[in-house]
């Protein structure tokens, strides 16, 4: 197995897993026929602390899910793959930060629940990252993010929201958590390496080379040209 193909396939191991816990949990719902909405975040409230941890971990149906799983794999697949020192790290860090911003920011007296903050937070990082490291894989997926998830860059507004049950807040939180952390990691992962200009040798060899004759002697026929055709004053 090749380098390149070994570390793709690592890549999508955590993603992989993570997703597989979210239908685990979502199918334990129901088949206990219980729900855990009751366990999301709740902005601004002591108790609504506890969602940051939950929130992502719940769906209110398998549609809602659905909707997440595609965009976690394949946005998550790209952190492992892109930021294999980093992506632990920055997995993490989307994930309670992107919940905290919503905690912030929600209105009190609501319940978020969803993946979608971590989504948001993933996209907008790997949107913005490639274009700030100039790297052009990177470029490419930010692009390939747009094309299939090009919601993203109005779902943080709450007029263009379908209906008023889509926490827009939670979109919001994952985007600023997105676009600050591609800004500090700009120079981590992946980086678009500069050509470093050749320098050239300062003092010519005593015997120059065969192929630097004819110039020297083209310089000294210009140079007799020059002195020939200067009017003396």
């Amino acid at each position: 197995m090749g380098k390149e193909r070994k570390d793709f396939l690592s890549a999508m191991v955590v993603p992989a897993a993570f997703v597989l816990l979210l239908w685990i949990i979502k199918i334990l719902e129901v088949s206990t026929n219980i729900s855990l909405s009751e366990y999301g975040l709740e902005p601004r409230s002591t108790k609504g602390l506890l969602g940051i941890l939950t929130m992502p971990l719940l769906h209110s149906d398998f549609s809602h899910l659905s909707s997440n799983t595609l965009a976690a794999f394949l946005l998550l697949s790209g952190l492992y793959l892109f930021y294999k020192n980093f992506a632990s790290t920055l997995f993490v860090s989307f994930y309670f930060f992107s919940g905290f911003a919503a905690w912030i920011i929600g209105t009190s007296g609501t319940i978020h629940i969803g993946a979608s903050g971590l989504v948001y937070a993933l996209a907008w990082f790997h949107i913005l990252s490639g274009f700030l490291k100039r790297n052009k894989p990177q470029m490419a997926f930010g692009f390939l993010v747009i094309f299939l998830y090009g919601s993203v860059v109005w779902g943080i507004f709450p007029m263009f929201q379908p209906s008023p049950q889509i926490s827009w807040q939670g979109h919001l939180g994952g985007a600023i958590t997105g676009i600050i952390f591609a800004i500090l990691f700009q120079n981590k992962g992946i980086v678009q390496k500069e050509i470093a200009p050749i320098e050239e040798e300062d003092e010519l060899s005593d015997e120059d080379p065969y192929w630097m004759e004819g110039s020297h002697e083209e310089l000294n026929q210009k140079e007799e040209i020059k002195e020939s055709n200067s009017t003396e004053i």
